[in-house]
């Protein structure tokens, strides 16, 4: 019987099958999109790296690093619906576990970072987008918020919807035309870097908010140390779903651009720490298919290493001391961005 990392990798297999044209090693040409640059609308841009045949690009005007060619709509949406989401959606959100305890965990701390930032106002109409199982909704209607959300996965918005009611809803933000100065926060966590057009959806965003509404973007940092070490090893690095590659300077243009004003910036640092780094090195995520060639000799020291920075002292040290070393640098690997309409 297949584990679930054996599973989970036969399915990416698949999927990269149906999509690429082996012989040329790009996507297929039935599935390929290009683009401009998402923020600037540039098509200067240069090569920044490769994984798995897909191409990353860095605008030569704002530096935004994002994918091109990209999956088109109807290839992503196939992939949503795939058997590697479907093994990947057990231990994300079927079962209670460690990571999706962390999970509730962070969601909880945001929201407590969100009222502190409202100062005195209390309470008003939340939406999340992409909200999943529901804990950031049901912890902010106990804050007292009237709370909304949009999921498209099929299971979550059912499991979402019993709990939380007809505020729940199984559609896009473009679809579900809320009416115009509508909310008082905006949340998403681990979704922007998945959106294909974020101007948009952040002029949509724009035009639901009331004055003074905060919204609050949760994505990896592109420029945070970890993927400056790592590069393209690094498991959010992945071209079947993540799109954009946001770091701060370029998130805060496109949220001035479109009518926001950048409020506070948070780096958090839960994957980086020099075991982190040899890992990475070390042993192939699963959201890689053709890791780059490391000789055997190096991969055994790697692994060496790995083992010493696991046991105690390092093991409690090197985490403490490189993730608060990282977010005192501002090079997180994750950000929290908040921002206001005025």
């Amino acid at each position: 019987m297949q584990t679930y990392a054996e599973r989970l990798h036969a399915a990416l297999v698949e999927q990269h099958r149906k999509c690429f044209d082996p012989e040329r090693k790009a996507l297929r040409p039935e599935y390929a999109e290009y683009i401009s640059c998402p923020v600037c609308d540039s098509s200067n841009a240069q090569l920044f790296f490769e994984k798995d045949w897909f191409t990353f690009s860095r605008c030569r005007e704002c530096a935004m690093v994002y994918l091109n060619p990209r999956l088109n709509e109807q290839a992503t949406y196939a992939f949503y619906n795939s058997q590697w989401n479907a093994i990947y959606n057990e231990t994300k959100f079927d079962e209670v576990s460690t990571s999706t305890k962390l999970d509730d965990e962070i969601n909880a701390a945001n929201l407590d970072r969100i009222v502190r930032v409202r100062g005195p106002a209390k309470g008003g109409r939340l939406l999340e987008i992409g909200c999943a199982k529901g804990f950031f909704l049901r912890t902010a209607r106990d804050a007292g918020f009237e709370v909304h959300g949009l999921e498209l996965n099929e299971r979550n918005y059912q499991r979402s919807r019993a709990e939380l009611g007809d505020g729940i809803r199984n559609v896009d933000l473009m679809t579900a035309a809320y009416p115009a100065d509508h909310f008082d926060v905006i949340y998403m966590r681990d979704v922007f870097e998945h959106v294909p057009n974020p101007k948009a959806m952040l002029e949509e965003m724009n035009r639901i908010a009331r004055s003074g509404c905060v919204v609050f973007i949760e994505v990896p940092n592109i420029e945070g140390l970890m993927y400056k070490l790592v590069r393209q090893r690094h498991i959010c690095v992945f071209g079947f779903e993540h799109l954009n590659y946001w770091a701060p300077e370029t998130l805060g243009k496109l949220l001035e651009r479109t009518g926001f004003t950048v409020r506070e910036v948070v780096h958090s640092s839960l994957d980086f720490s020099l075991r982190d780094v040899l890992l990475a090195y070390a042993r192939p995520g699963f959201t890689t298919l053709f890791p780059p060639a490391t000789p055997r000799p190096v991969r055994k020291a790697l692994e060496v290493l790995v083992d010493v920075f696991a046991r105690p002292p390092l093991a409690r040290l090197d985490p403490k001391i490189t993730r608060a070393l990282a977010n005192k640098a501002r090079r997180g690997s994750v950000i929290k961005v908040l921002a206001a309409k005025p």
